[in-house]
């Protein structure tokens, strides 16, 4: 039994290990993590640019949930 487990995690080890160095290979794999990237970084950009706006409009929400609750 401890056999058919081993060789079955060591078969979904190849798999996954096989997986990464498919997606970290291949060309389109890497455009679009240069993209995910980019998205990243235009989303942090905009929370530092509106922060005063965004904390005012979480502080607002939860300040409604709050007296909704109570």
């Amino acid at each position: 039994m401890r056999e058919k487990v081993m060789m079955a995690y060591l078969k979904g080890k190849s798999a996954v290990e096989n997986a990464f160095h498919r997606f970290t290979s291949e060309e389109k794999g890497a455009s679009d993590m240069v993209a995910v990237i980019v998205l990243i970084v235009i989303v942090i950009a905009a929370a530092v640019i509106f922060r005063e706006q965004l904390i005012g409009a979480v502080e607002a929400v939860f300040s409604k949930l709050s007296d909704f609750v109570s």
